[in-house]
C-alpha cells in the first residue's frame, strides 16, 4: 500500500466512543487559546491600541478554533488554512502588533493539523505539508522585521517542532497500516482455511458419489441378471424364478439403504462435474495397502481378532478408506516408523483400530485431530451409522478407532448377492 496515493487509504477509527470524540478537539482549542488570552492582555504595542491588538488576537484565534474544529474531515485544507495563519501571527508580532502568545498558538495548531495530515493521509502528504510549513514560515521569520526575530535558532526550532509532528503522525498511520495489514492476512487465511475445508468435504463427497455409484452398478447388475432368469424360467422351472426373483428382493433392499443411508451426505447436489468413476477398493485390498506404506517407510503390523466376516460393498469400501487414513496419520506424526492394524470381528459390527507412537506435541493434538482427512472419513463413517474415535495415552500412543456395524442381510445373503456378478460392479 502506497502513502498518499489516495485520501484515507487506511481508516482512522477513533479509540474513544462516540459520545467522547469531541474531548481531543475541546483540549486542543483551550491549549491553543490560554497563550492567546494571557499574552495578548500583557502585550504593548507600537502602532495600535490594546483593543486592536486584542481583536486582531481573537480574530486569529477564530481562524485557529475553526481549522482544529475541522481538522478531521479536511485535514490538508485545514493545514494549509492554519499555515497561513502562522505566517500572519509571525509577521504580525514582528510589528508588535500582537503578542508571542498567538504566534505559539499558530504553531501549535500547525502541528496538530500536519500530525492530523500523517495521521490520515500517510507519509506523503505529511512531508508536503510540512515542507510547505517549514518554507512558509521560514522565509517570513527570515524577512519580518525586526532584524532581531531572525535567527538560526527560530529555524531550528521550527523544523523540531513540524518534524516531530510529522514523525508522529506518519507512525500512527504506519501502525494502524500495519495493524490492518495483520488482520486482514488472519481474515483472507481464515476464508482461506475454510474454503480449504469446503473443497476437501466437496473431494469427499465426489468420491462417496463415486462409491455409491460402484455398489449401485453392482447391486443392479444383481437385479438385472436374476430378472432376466426369473423371466425365461417363470413357466418352466418356477422354483429357480423364485429363487431369483428373492435374490432381486434383497438386492434392491440393499440398494434402498445405502441410498437411504447416504441421503444426508449427498445433500448437496451443486456439482455437475462428469468424472470418471473407478471402483474403490475394500479390505480384500489390505495387503497391497500394507504394502504400499512399507515401501514409503512405514512398518505396519497386522492383527485379526474373531472370524472375518465378508462386509457388504459400501461398508467394504469405508473400511479401506478408514485404514488408509489411519495409516496416512500414523505415518505422517508417527515417531518411530512403525503402525499396529487390529480388526477385530464382533457379532454385530467390525471394530478398526490403527495405534501408533506419534512425535506430535500435547499443543498440536487437536491439529492432528481435526485434519480434513478425518473430516471425509468421518462422513463416511456416519453414513453407514459407524463412530469414529481418536486418542492419545498413555505417553505418546496415538489410537484411531473405527466401528462398523454389520447391515441388516445375513452374512450368507450378502455373499450370494455378491458373488452373482464381478465384484468391482462395473456399470
Amino acid at each position: 500500500m502506497r502513502s498518499g496515493s489516495r485520501a484515507f487509504p487506511v481508516p482512522f477509527e477513533s479509540p474513544l466512543p462516540p459520545r467522547l470524540r469531541w474531548i481531543p478537539s475541546a483540549l486542543a482549542i483551550i491549549v491553543v487559546c490560554i497563550p492567546v488570552v494571557v499574552a495578548s492582555r500583557s502585550a504593548t504595542p507600537l502602532a495600535g491600541s490594546t483593543t486592536e491588538v486584542l481583536a486582531t488576537s481573537a480574530v486569529l484565534a477564530i481562524v485557529l478554533v475553526v481549522a482544529l474544529v475541522l481538522r478531521t474531515r479536511y485535514p490538508r485544507s485545514t493545514a494549509a488554512v492554519a499555515i497561513v495563519a502562522a505566517c500572519a501571527a509571525v509577521l504580525l508580532s514582528s510589528l508588535e502588533l500582537i503578542g508571542p502568545g498567538p504566534v505559539v498558538a499558530a504553531i501549535l495548531t500547525v502541528m496538530i493539523t500536519v500530525f492530523g495530515v500523517g495521521s490520515r493521509q500517510g507519509r506523503t502528504p505529511a512531508l508536503i505539508v510540512a515542507g510547505g510549513a517549514f518554507v512558509a514560515i521560514g522565509s517570513v521569520l527570515l524577512l519580518a522585521p525586526p532584524p532581531e526575530s531572525r535567527g538560526i535558532e527560530s529555524l531550528v526550532l521550527l523544523v523540531a517542532l513540524i518534524g516531530l509532528a510529522a514523525t508522529g503522525g506518519v507512525a500512527q498511520y504506519n501502525g494502524r497500516a500495519f495493524i490492518q495489514a495483520i488482520t486482514e492476512r488472519a481474515r483472507r487465511a481464515e476464508e482461506t482455511r475454510e474454503s480449504e475445508a469446503e473443497r476437501r468435504v466437496a473431494e469427499e463427497r465426489l468420491a462417496i458419489a463415486r462409491d455409491l455409484h460402484d455398489v449401485m452398478a453392482h447391486q443392479i447388475a444383481v437385479i438385472n441378471l436374476h430378472a432376466a432368469s426369473a423371466s425365461q424360467a417363470l413357466r418352466t422351472r418356477p422354483d429357480d424364478a423364485e429363487r431369483s426373483l428373492t435374490t432381486v428382493r434383497e438386492a434392491a433392499r440393499t440398494v434402498l439403504g445405502e441410498i437411504g443411508s447416504l441421503l444426508t451426505v449427498l445433500r448437496s447436489a451443486d456439482s455437475t462435474h462428469s468424472a470418471t468413476l473407478a471402483p474403490t477398493p475394500g479390505l480384500s485390498h489390505l495387503p497391497q495397502l500394507i504394502d504400499e506404506f512399507s515401501k514409503a517407510g512405514l512398518t505396519v503390523e497386522q492383527r485379526t481378532v474373531g472370524t472375518p466376516v465378508e462386509l457388504d460393498s459400501l461398508r467394504d469400501i469405508v473400511a479401506h478408506r478408514v485404514l488408509q487414513e489411519g495409516l496416512t496419520n500414523a505415518h505422517k506424526h508417527g515417531g518411530d516408523g512403525t503402525a499396529l492394524v487390529q480388526l477385530d470381528y464382533g457379532t454385530d459390527g467390525l471394530g478398526i483400530t490403527v495405534t501408533n507412537v506419534t512425535r506430535t506435541r500435547r499443543d498440536d493434538r487437536i491439529v492432528v485431530e481435526s485434519g480434513h482427512g478425518l473430516v471425509g472419513v468421518r462422513e463416511r463413517v456416519s453414513s453407514v451409522g459407524g463412530s469414529l474415535e481418536t486418542s492419545f495415552g498413555p505417553g505418546p500412543v496415538h489410537r484411531f478407532v473405527v466401528n462398523l456395524p454389520f447391515d441388516e442381510p445375513a452374512p450368507g445373503v450378502r455373499g450370494s448377492a455378491h458373488a452373482s456378478t464381478d465384484p468391482k460392479g462395473h456399470a
